[in-house]
């Protein structure tokens, strides 16, 4: 009776706390915006007195804004109440709390919510309020000002409805205790009753020994509820909040239940480790077992959004976010060797095609896989090749597993979120295996399937123990299947076993090697000659260029397959650089085409585009990276229809960039941001707060130029002139602005934004490439890239602790070859090679940490920007651009020069194509430029790297002077010879 009287006083109390925030019955306070091109209102439902905003997303992405200023003193813990309705597609719904800087957001954040038709209580606690973003330390939401609801374009496209809100209210909650107490029991023979003393919060049951046959949960001890019948070791059931459990069981003692709550099962991803804890290693994937876990890509051409994933273990993921399949091989005598008991190496099939390698004493197994068939519609192709490294007969059992998870780890959240992915129903028929739409022909015929259910086990022995599969519905979708082959193999004899996920699974090994050698032609526009110290360069920008390729969606271009599910200009217009230099053109020129359809009526570039449409989010290096990609493309193909179709689009982009930095260009303007483009958040580091970012100024910088060029080239004299004008004005503004801060701060380096005065030498690496700012402070640039050398070998001699770092940072191996710092662009290139992961895939994730299997975001695997950044790199090791021309061999170490011929034909340039070779004979090296780009109206250079002696340089007897350490190569000279100096 006590308790009971206790639950009633503490509702009483609740009910008296609780307050309206607002009844929305007045309109009045209330605001309705938009972005670029999405049209919104407020109006009123009289049918139930609930306050609209009507939006129309007229074809492009963005929001619509209901605002108000309502300030909030939030309590320790609390329950947000309102009511919502609405209609049109399920679009992201977001309720959102600012403070009274309008700069740190929290927001409650509900994806693809599909709205009820009647206004709907929905119920929202403090931990529903993540802190989305802003330049504050205290992330704990303790005061706001205003509040939104805002309706985001969702994944199908935001077309036009309404979305109604009804009365907020707030109620304060009593704070859960540090420690909950003990439960008081009570058994009834089969049946044992918790009673947690008051409502507790919890999101699963996990059962440290014993079985359940039967839960039930109530809030009164009348009324019960069935959790869950029959459940396995591990009961993942979303929110829950219930004051006491019935757990019926059989046998004498009750199992041993406890709950977990929101913070230790956030979701199924934390079910399934904690039981993984209880299986052998190597049931279960590494991401389960508390260890990152490395994979790539493999797909074809443009076929990003249904390409596969390959782990470093060897499982295989069989399309975005889909299920994988996991390889295991049973011994002869009952053992089971998985990937935790082998030595893994990984290759690549023409440096493309991903190749994982497990060595046990007993067995190996080579897993491949690769990819066919169109971009909307890939087939996977998979071979598995055990081997017998013994001296005796073996007899083993192949295991593939397939699984209701990712490749796609559990701590990747953007876009797709990693870890489980359901599966309701399995079957078995006709030889095929069929899960979630998709279906695994093998080529060979299993000896048995098995399928379980997750609560029968999610380990190895528990799927070699379940029934034959035919059909299997789960209802915790999340069944496993397992195919069994069996092989016996001679001393030293390999068979290969496999699947497709299409088409003829016979012809296997065919397909295996059509798909083999059509990357082989893909990646050798560009044939490079290399000393074998230097191959790994190589190799690794093919392998790159087929990572930008294999991620791209169609015509967009990607940074990745997985958590970047859109195309931004800033990534595109940087990978449009290095697919034309690798002459990949029509890649190229199809993102462009793409995305200038994109752009705003206002001349406005969207930041990115995805299948809602463009972006409206201010991110001011947009502009001149449109501009480089049309003029960039127009460099080296000359494809002058190009122009014309983006000129209309081009004169609005830099009208929209000229009223931009006209809008800093006030008399009284600080003279650190006079004329420059306005704050935004383009750079990464500036998300917490918009910006002056020198990084946007860079690019604008770049886009004037090109749009000069453009106009040019289609002949548009008054044009020329006009933005000639503000080219200049610009430059001198940038220059200005960029002294200025140095002063202001103090600094002996340019900043990366001129209201931070902070340090960022990536970023001010697109001040030499693309942007060839001529005008920089000199001192300036130079001690930018002091600094970052200091620090960067600090590391690489773990001088300095470092926490991560991202890979962009190749930019300054260019800027240091560009710089005429080659040896230290070189061990810095050799440090980051060392953080390719896993060793012999040629590729970097977005996050880089000192722990390999420290578990942590890491962006996409492979990163196609980054890997955009490498091949723009190390192409410039080769040849580099300048406004006056060429400079050949830069980034040759002296090494290199020592070690062989160096060959490079087929390099695409803004003057068209390159090749030349610099071979080493006795005494010395000579210069073969085989091809002379044919539009060359500037000079072409030889620069010499190093510190030792400068060769003697002679072309057709005549001696020829070196200029620094640059020689300029005389027209028509195509042979010079280089002697050695003692």
């Amino acid at each position: 009776m006590k308790r009971l009287l206790l639950a009633l006083l503490l509702a009483i109390t609740h009910l008296a706390n609780a307050a309206t925030l607002d009844d929305l019955k007045d309109p009045t306070p209330w605001q309705a915006s938009a972005s670029d091109q999405v049209k919104a209102s407020v109006s009123r439902d009289p049918r139930d007195d609930s306050l609209c905003l009507a939006y129309d997303f007229a074809g492009v992405s963005g929001y619509a804004v209901l605002r108000r200023e309502l300030p909030v003193a939030w309590p320790a813990d609390f329950a947000l109440t309102t009511q919502l309705k609405g209609q049109g597609k399920p679009n992201d719904v977001q309720i959102k709390f600012v403070d009274a800087s309008g700069d740190n957001v929290w927001w409650i954040h509900r994806p693809a919510l599909a709205l009820p038709d009647t206004l709907t209580e929905m119920r929202f606690k403090r931990r529903h309020v993540a802190f989305a973003w802003g330049p504050t330390e205290d992330r704990l939401l303790r005061q706001t000002r205003f509040i939104e609801f805002v309706v985001v374009a969702g994944q199908q496209g935001g077309g036009a409805g309404e979305l109604c809100v009804g009365s907020l209210a707030l109620e304060p909650r009593e704070p859960a205790p540090k420690a909950w107490p003990e439960p008081r029991r009570t058994r009834r023979g089969g049946e044992v009753t918790l009673d947690f003393q008051r409502l507790r919060e919890f999101n699963g049951l996990w059962f440290a020994s014993g079985e359940a046959t039967r839960i039930e949960a109530s809030d009164d001890d009348r009324r019960w509820k069935l959790l869950a019948d029959r459940p396995g070791r591990a009961v993942f059931l979303g929110e829950q909040e219930w004051r006491w459990l019935r757990v019926r069981h059989e046998g004498r003692k009750p199992p041993d239940v406890q709950l977990r709550d929101a913070s230790q099962w956030p979701d199924r991803n934390a079910a399934i480790a904690e039981w993984a804890k209880a299986l052998p290693r190597g049931d279960l994937p590494r991401a389960f077992v508390g260890e990152q876990n490395y994979w790539t890509v493999v797909g074809v051409d443009g076929g990003a959004q249904r390409s596969g994933l390959v782990s470093e273990d060897g499982a295989i993921e069989l399309t975005r976010g889909g299920p994988s399949i996991e390889p295991a091989v049973r011994l002869a005598d009952g053992r089971v060797v998985t990937w935790a008991q082998s030595r893994i190496e990984h290759g690549l099939v023409e440096q493309a095609l991903p190749v994982v390698q497990w060595r046990h004493a007993d067995v190996e197994l080579r897993v491949e896989a690769a990819a066919d068939g169109e971009a909307r519609s890939p087939a996977l192709l998979a071979r598995y090749t055990l081997r017998n490294p013994t001296a005796k007969p073996q007899r083993y059992a192949l295991l593939l597993a397939l699984r209701p998870w990712q490749v796609n780890p559990p701590q990747q959240f953007l876009s797709t979120p990693g870890g489980v992915s359901p599966l309701p129903k399995l079957a078995w028929a006709d030889g095929r295996l069929t899960a979630a739409g998709l279906t695994v022909k093998p080529r060979e015929t299993p000896g048995e399937v098995r399928a379980a259910r997750w609560s029968a086990g999610l380990g190895l022995t528990a799927l070699l123990q379940a029934p034959p599969l035919q059909t299997l519905v789960d209802a915790d979708e999340l069944p496993s299947a397992l195919m069994r082959f069996d092989v016996e193999l001679a001393p030293g004899e390999a068979r290969s076993l496999g699947w497709v996920t299409g088409g003829d699974a016979s012809a296997l090994d065919t397909r295996l090697a059509v798909a083999a050698a059509q990357w082989r032609d893909r990646l050798s526009h560009l044939d490079l000659r290399l000393p074998p110290l230097a191959q790994p360069v190589a190799d690794t920008m093919r392998s790159a260029l087929a990572q930008m390729l294999m991620s791209r969606d169609g015509p967009a271009l990607r940074p990745g397959t997985r958590s970047y599910a859109r195309a931004w200009v800033r990534d595109g217009a940087m990978m449009v650089a290095g697919l034309v230099r690798m002459g990949e053109a029509q890649a190229a020129r199809e993102f462009v085409d793409w995305f200038g359809g994109y752009i705003f009526d206002s001349g406005k570039v969207p930041c990115c585009v995805d299948q809602r449409g463009a972006d409206p989010v201010v991110e001011n290096d947009s502009h001149g990276q449109y501009l480089f990609a049309v003029a960039e493309l127009y460099r080296h193909t000359q494809d002058r229809e190009l122009l014309v179709r983006h000129w209309p689009k081009v004169q609005k982009v830099v009208a929209w960039m000229d009223a931009l930095r006209l809008s800093e260009r006030k008399p009284d303007a600080d003279p650190r941001f006079k004329g420059l483009m306005p704050p935004s958040i383009s750079h990464e580091g500036y998300s917490d707060k918009p910006a002056y970012s020198y990084w946007d100024d860079f690019w604008a910088l770049r886009g004037y130029k090109d749009a000069v060029q453009i106009a040019q080239a289609l002949g548009e004299a008054d044009q020329v002139k006009t933005w000639t004008a503000s080219l200049d004005e610009f430059a001198a503004d940038l220059a200005s602005s960029i002294a200025a801060t140095a002063q202001h701060y103090g600094l002996g380096y340019v900043a990366g934004a001129a209201d931070r005065g902070d340090f960022d030498a990536t970023s001010t690496t697109m001040a030499l490439n693309p942007a060839q700012a001529e005008n920089l402070a000199p001192e300036l640039l130079r001690g930018t890239f002091d600094r970052y050398v200091t620090e960067a070998f600090a590391r690489i001699d773990g001088a300095k602790a470092w926490k991560d770092y991202t890979p962009y940072e190749l930019r300054n191996v260019s800027a240091l070859v560009r710089l005429g710092r080659v040896d230290d662009a070189h061990r810095l290139l050799a440090w980051f090679f060392t953080h390719q992961r896993p060793a012999g895939w040629n590729q970097w994730a977005e996050v880089v940490l000192p722990d390999a299997r420290q578990v942590q975001f890491l962006g996409d695997m492979p990163h196609a920007w980054i890997s955009s950044d490498y091949l723009r790199a190390a192409l410039d090791l080769f040849a580099y651009e300048r406004e006056t021309g060429l400079v050949l061999g830069a980034g040759l170490p002296a090494s290199w020069r020592m070690a062989g011929h160096i060959g490079v034909a087929g390099l695409s340039t803004a003057w068209g194509r390159l090749d030349y070779r610099l071979e080493r004979r006795a005494g010395g090296w000579t210069l073969f430029v085989d091809r002379v780009p044919e539009r060359l109206a500037g000079d072409l250079r030889l620069a010499w790297s190093g510190s030792e002696p400068l060769p003697r340089a002679s072309a057709d007897g005549r001696e020829l002077p070196w200029q620094g350490r640059e020689l300029a190569l005389p027209a028509g000279s195509t042979t010079v010879q280089l002697e050695a100096r003692p």
